[in-house]
């Protein structure tokens, strides 16, 4: 069995055109989800440890896969540090999105691509459970 890795996927073919218009408006729908947990997930990011709940800092694995220990806080600190222009790119299309700007096919499948890797790598989970993840992060939330 193949075992999936935001590292080693390959992005989408980003020229092939969505075939419908409710494909795309799913990929837009998605995109808008994985950019409020990417929102929430740098908010946190920015919030001094102590003022961390429990359950927040439980949502996060203590360490990298093979890594040393690392609390929460911490580490997801670094992640909003490293994957910065990967957020801001992603934000820059989904406010073009949001607010009527064209944004193209290509452009559309780029930016869930992205954010599907950033939020995976924030909660310590394969790109393929990115949505769930999201969610996850969303509860935190409410």
């Amino acid at each position: 069995m193949r075992r999936e890795s935001s590292l080693s996927l390959q992005p989408p073919d980003l020229s092939e055109p969505y075939s419908t218009e409710a494909d795309r408006a799913g990929a837009r729908e998605a995109l808008v989800l994985y950019w409020f947990a990417i929102e929430l997930l740098t908010k946190l990011a920015q919030q001094p440890a102590d003022q961390w709940s429990n359950k927040q800092a439980n949502v996060f694995p203590s360490s990298v896969p093979g890594g040393p220990p690392e609390p929460p806080q911490q580490r997801l600190a670094r992640w909003a540090n490293l994957y910065s222009d990967e957020i801001r790119i992603t934000g820059d299309i989904r406010n073009r999105l949001v607010h009527g700007g064209l944004v193209a096919d290509s452009e559309l499948r780029g930016a869930i691509y992205l954010a599907r890797n950033v939020i995976a790598t924030a909660m310590g989970v394969l790109p393929s459970q990115a949505e769930s993840a999201a969610r996850t992060v969303l509860a935190l939330a409410s």
